[in-house]
């Protein structure tokens, strides 16, 4: 049976809700306040085999939240209140199911701290600064669609260490004498070439705390990138369900073993960046890389996003706010009159340029 959870004020008995500009539960109408104590005691990082093994049979549950799925993107989402259109598409094909709990006990949370009246500011600013967006796209989307959600992350330590060899190469320069045909003459000219170093070779040992991948098929990883990240090894509360009130809760559909292929490759190209930083040299040839991984670890947690979708000319768009520090992230329509207009202006300048130098 689903658990219920409901805090009721102690002032007038309504119920209450996490307040995201007072990082407390709050009474929404007689503003009676309620601190949620601090805490990072429990977060429990998971053998990532033993989490790999266990995750089909853990599940938690969501309280005082229904579920209802996506038809259009798959998302499931834990609503507050029934709605009719998804967090993430913006489609209006939404059905509840029978689900009451997500899969893997979720072990922190990273509470919102950006009120909406601030996300709301920073979409609009968003909006000014797109140069090539269609004149309409402010009509075209409505901040009352923007919804506060807690996307579920999966996070992955790891130690590693690499192996790596390459061929370094210098940039030098020298002077040669060449013969210009159109002039019957012999010229000297600087050049530069490549001077192939003998093979180097060297090891990089390191450890990744945290390396976060999207649980939602439907809200890929360059969302995540593109608000700049999650301070989840500083910020990371313990989990409560008391930080869920009056806010969406998305519900993890990316497996965990998909979600370490996307870990597991994050981790390989950082490696790989940082073993090609220490290659000696301009430029390198035959590169090559053996990596070891240990000590890896994983948890479910949930951190704070706004998202708008919206459609435009039929086509789905989503813009993402960072719930604690207001960075927007997102895509939209390009105007090519824009575009067009541009390049025109352009070109008359260059022809004016042009005609001004004879």
């Amino acid at each position: 049976m689903e658990e219920v959870l409901t805090i009721r004020c102690r002032s007038c008995g309504a119920s209450v809700v996490y307040d995201a500009g007072r990082e407390k539960l709050r009474c929404p109408y007689c503003g009676q306040e309620e601190e949620i104590p601090f805490s990072s005691e429990g977060i429990e990082e998971i053998d990532l085999e033993a989490a790999l093994a266990a995750a089909q049979s853990q599940r938690e549950a969501i309280p005082t939240h229904r579920i209802l799925s996506c038809r259009s993107c798959g998302a499931q989402i834990a609503y507050r209140e029934v709605r009719a259109t998804c967090d993430f598409c913006g489609a209006e094909a939404v059905s509840e199911t029978l689900l009451q709990d997500q899969p893997v006990r979720p072990q922190g949370v990273l509470p919102f701290s950006v009120e909406p009246t601030i996300a709301h500011e920073a979409f609009r600013r968003w909006l000014k600064g797109l140069w090539f967006a269609p004149s309409d796209l402010t009509r075209r989307t409505r901040l009352e669609d923007m919804r506060g959600v807690y996307l579920p992350i999966w996070t992955f330590d790891a130690q590693v260490w690499a192996h790596w060899r390459a061929v370094p190469g210098y940039r030098r320069t020298r002077n040669e004498r060449i013969f210009n045909q159109s002039t019957h003459t012999w010229q000297t000219q600087t050049v530069t070439y490549i001077e192939w170093g003998a093979p180097v070779s060297g090891h990089h040992r390191d450890f990744y705390d945290d390396v976060l991948v999207s649980a939602l098929h439907s809200l890929p990883q360059r969302y995540i990138e593109g608000v700049g990240g999650f301070p989840t090894t500083t910020d990371l509360r313990a989990y409560e369900p008391r930080y869920f009130l009056g806010w969406d809760v998305a519900l993890p559909d990316k497996p965990l073993n998909q979600a370490w292929k996307e870990g597991y490759q994050q981790i390989h190209e950082m490696t790989e960046a940082a073993c090609k930083k220490a290659i000696p040299g301009d430029t390198y040839k035959d590169f090559q890389m053996t990596l070891q991984l240990s000590a890896l670890k994983t948890k479910l947690i949930y951190v704070p996003i706004y998202i708008l979708a919206y459609r435009y000319g039929q086509k789905p768009y989503r813009v993402v706010i960072h719930g604690r520090t207001g960075v927007v992230s997102g895509d939209h329509p390009i105007s090519w009159v824009k575009v067009g207009a541009l390049l025109l202006v352009i070109a008359a300048i260059i022809g004016i340029l042009a005609a001004l130098s004879q």
